[in-house]
């Protein structure tokens, strides 16, 4: 190879350095002028175009004369159309430079940085610039030498990357501050409009950091959808664990999440640590693929990153931890091996009292060694020496003396070696609870009011009672005591007096009755003993004779005194029954024997009895399964008509039962038995719908409307959602609210005026009709009475039967009549059997009238069609139409 050899320059201009370079060029330069255009020029000249650095010819003027390739890409200009431009136009930043180059001695070169250049792959460029002069017979000229020296400064950006990493995980930053930070860098020195940092969830990649000058603009990033089955190049990157570009096709357009933002393709790198992927990087706006630098410095930050985002996450994780002990409710105590205190938490202070320092070093009493004097050591500490959790109930001792209780459970943590290092106490205060617990004991057992034990107790005592008398073969004495009359006294001199009342009775009956060995109240007025130890039914009669007396002594409530009695029904064990619910049950039965009786008395169980509850518990099983076959039950109806018109203004709704074997069983035998079993709310609402329905064909086939009414029971007056329920079936049926009424009896609503009240305003909202039945019978309150949201008085027939014989019935009717239109409200008389019992009522203003003399009960199609005759008859006179057609 020889000095003329073209490729020996070239092989001398790419090993040599810039300063080479310049050299070299100057030679040539001075050896092109000396000997003009000829081949070796030419030769010259290919080398001048072939070198790696960018070379730029200026003339004295600062323009360009020539430049070779690399020069005209990384100016992005055309070599002719580059010829002739100022330097300074070609090369913004270059003034300073061209404006010092006087000071140059011609073999010497001065060192600058130019900014970053614009170049076809988006990426910045950071130009070193060296400029020398040389004369010569053509003029100066100046050589500008250009190196692209970025790729250098982005490896140093990268340590400094590094570096950044390290800072915040010592500063103890957040993943999110950490990843936006270095998105936000990287983004920067690679001109990258998009990168983002993704970490898995169950529910998604969760983005957690981003960055690039198009990051503010974006609110939604797709491939964060799904976790590990997210869709896209994310998703792929996670599932393989390999770095992923788009695929064909993928990526190029804008996504419909960046409209109009142009992001270029997709690369995704995954981030790795401990063997596993743990997160994703994902960039955009590199070109058809990474550049060299940029994949270095992606191979560089992948790795670290991952095991900074693990890191993060355990010292986060490991923060949430504490702040999570030192906050929690229940108190945390860590001890050393031997139970020496070295850490408390806030909630030790709050629950003992005890600053941190008065606790630290000390040994827990639970722990201070096993004794005899401290009997919970010797239990917990073979258990945790044995590497087991204990756990125990503990009374502890406040700071200030008083006694807590905590629920105390210790951990104990073994170390490599297997020895015992730590004990970790949690203890959570259960005094409040320990005390809630024991006043919900004693309100399951015992009554508030009186203090005696309630129902449950008493079977508890009862039945130990009995295991007792079965092992010693003696004999014992059930007694349940109802009080005669209570509910009035409750009713009229208000619920304190009616408590006062109750606590004193059950004073006197707990000191009568000395030889019993429980008294409990086991109802609202109902007492019960256990009389043990009996000898003869004879002390069981003496002892409930006694109890009535002291029973019936006045009381003095407020100075006003009052007097009530008192019945008691008495069971023997074992004649009476073995066990102790048939004994409550036979004591109970004789109780409403004794109730009925209607004098201050006591019964004793018989067979007579049981013999009647056995049939009264075989007619609720038949009334039970004829509600389900629906065939046994029936309705008849009732007309009630106007007195003045003589024509139906109503019709009242009666059940009836046919039983299969015994016939036609009465209403005043099983509605007692429906009330008693709890089937009365499906007799009632059977009863309701049957009826409205039938009244609804009535109208079907042309008959008039008149008031339907339907008695209801108090078990169905009380039930919650009443109103609700008889609207529905008003509007399945189609029936108007106002041609429904409901008769409701006063002592029904007595029971708890205040609820009746609001009830009997919903149900009158609704527009349904209301009537008191058997008004006077009960004791109602004549203030509850104007009160109560109701249209009708209904005059009970006991009043209506010697109404025209007893004077006393006479007025009663006239009292009833005279006070219903005082308040506004219509009157019917019931039981009217006799012309003379109708003349009565018509004087007295009645407005309404049902009894035999006009119609009996009859069935629904009798009645219907009795109504469309009735129609027919219209001119005939009132009297002809009220009287009953045999």
């Amino acid at each position: 190879m020889t000095f003329e050899d073209p490729s020996f320059w070239a092989a001398l201009l790419t090993a040599a350095t810039t300063a080479g370079t310049i050299t070299i060029l100057v030679a040539l330069l001075r050896r092109n002028q000396a000997k003009g255009p000829d081949r070796r020029a030419r030769e010259d000249a290919e080398i001048f175009s072939g070198l790696s650095d960018g070379l730029i010819v200026l003339d004295d003027r600062g323009r360009v004369s020539a430049l070779n390739r690399a020069a005209q890409r990384m100016t992005g200009q055309e070599g002719e159309a580059a010829i002739g431009k100022s330097a300074r136009r070609l090369l913004p930043g270059l003034e300073s430079v061209l404006e010092g180059k006087d000071r140059l001695a011609s073999s010497l070169g001065l060192w600058c940085r130019l900014p970053a250049i614009g170049r076809e792959d988006a990426l910045a460029s950071t130009l070193g610039a060296l400029l020398s002069e040389t004369t010569g017979p053509a003029g100066a000229r100046t050589v500008l030498v250009l190196r692209d020296i970025s790729e250098q400064i982005r490896l140093t950006e990268v340590d400094d990357w590094l570096r950044v990493i390290d800072g915040h995980l010592l500063a103890g930053t957040s993943l999110g501050d950490l990843a936006n930070d270095l998105c936000e860098r990287v983004g920067r020195a690679f001109g990258l409009p998009l990168l983002w940092i993704g970490v898995p969830r169950p529910e998604g990649l969760l983005v957690v950091g981003k960055g690039g000058s198009e990051a503010p603009r974006l609110t939604a990033y797709p491939e964060g959808r799904g976790g590990q089955g997210a869709p896209g190049v994310a998703g792929r990157t996670l599932r393989s664990g390999r770095a992923q570009a788009d695929g064909a096709g993928e990526g190029w357009a804008a996504p419909t999440w960046a409209p109009g933002i142009a992001l270029g393709r997709a690369y995704c790198v995954g981030l790795r640590a401990r063997g596993e992927v743990v997160a994703v990087l994902c960039l955009r706006g590199h070109g058809e693929a990474p550049s060299p630098a940029l994949s270095r410095a992606l191979d560089a930050l992948a790795p670290r990153l991952g095991e900074a985002i693990v890191y993060e996450r355990t010292q986060s994780l490991m923060r949430l931890q504490s702040a999570a002990i030192a906050a929690t409710a229940n108190a945390i105590v860590i001890t050393d091996g031997e139970g020496r205190v070295e850490w408390v938490n806030e909630a030790y202070h709050l629950l003992s009292g005890y600053e941190r320092d008065q606790i630290l070093g000390t040994i827990p009493a639970v722990l201070a060694g096993p004794s005899a004097a401290n009997p919970t050591a010797i239990e917990a500490w073979p258990t945790l020496r044995a590497g087991q959790v204990w756990r125990g109930e503990i009374h502890e001792t406040h700071r200030d003396g008083r006694i807590y209780i905590v629920d105390k459970t210790i951990t104990p943590i073994i170390d490599a070696c297997g020895r015992l290092s730590h004990l970790v106490a949690v203890d959570e205060d259960v005094t409040a609870r320990k005390k809630a617990e024991e006043r919900i004991r004693y309100l399951s057992n015992y009554d508030t009011l009186t203090r005696l034990p309630n129902r449950v107790l008493f079977r508890d005592r009862l039945y130990q009672a009995v295991v007792q008398a079965r092992r010693g073969h003696g004999g014992l004495a059930v007694m349940f005591i109802d009080l005669d009359q209570f509910s009035l006294v409750n009713d009229t001199l208000g619920h304190a007096a009616g408590d006062h009342l109750l606590m004193t009775i059950a004073s006197r009956i707990n000191a009568a009755a000395e030889e019993a060995d429980t008294v409990a109240r086991v109802g609202g007025d109902e007492f019960a003993l256990i009389q043990t130890a009996l000898t003869s039914a004879d002390s069981a009669a003496s002892l409930a004779r006694r109890l009535i007396d002291v029973i019936r002594t006045p009381v003095d409530l407020g100075g006003r005194e009052v007097v009530i009695g008192a019945n008691v029904g008495i069971a023997i064990y074992p004649q009476d029954g073995t066990d102790p619910d048939n004994l409550m049950k036979n004591a109970d039965m004789a109780m409403y024997r004794a109730v009925k009786s209607g004098d201050d008395s006591c019964c004793f169980f018989s067979n007579e009895m049981n013999a009647e509850a056995a049939v009264r518990l075989s007619l609720e099983e038949d009334l039970r399964r004829a509600l389900d076959s629906g065939d046994q039950l029936f309705l008849h109806y009732q007309l009630q008509f106007g007195i003045e018109s003589g024509r139906p203004v109503g019709a009242e709704a009666l059940a009836r039962w046919t039983h299969p074997t015994l016939g036609a069983i009465p209403p005043t035998r099983f509605i007692p038995v429906a009330e008693d079993s709890g089937l009365i709310l499906a007799l009632g609402d059977w009863v309701l719908g049957t009826a409205l329905a039938e009244y609804a064909r009535w109208r079907a086939a042309g008959c008039g409307r008149l008031t339907i009414a339907v008695n209801m029971s108090a078990v169905q007056f009380r039930q919650k959602g009443l109103v609700e329920r008889v609207t529905d079936l008003l509007a399945q049926y189609g029936v108007p609210p106002e041609d429904l009424e409901l008769e409701l009896t006063e002592s029904m609503l007595m029971q708890d005026a205040d609820q009746a009240v609001a009830q009997l305003t919903a149900l009158s909202q609704a527009g349904i009709r209301l009537s008191i039945d058997d008004f006077g019978t009960g004791y109602s309150s004549l203030g509850y009475l104007k009160l109560f949201r109701v249209d009708k008085l209904k005059v009970d027939q006991s009043f209506v039967r010697d109404v025209t014989e007893d004077g006393n019935d006479a007025v009663i009717a006239r009292a009833i009549i005279n006070l219903g239109h005082s308040l506004g409200l219509e009157v019917i008389a019931e039981g009217v059997e006799t012309p003379e019992q109708m003349a009565y009522l018509r004087r007295e203003g009645c407005d309404v009238v049902q009894g035999y003399l006009m119609a009996y009960p009859e069935t629904g199609e009798t009645v219907a069609r009795r109504l469309l005759a009735l129609d027919s008859l219209n001119a005939a006179p009132a009297a002809e139409v009220m009287l009953r057609s045999d």
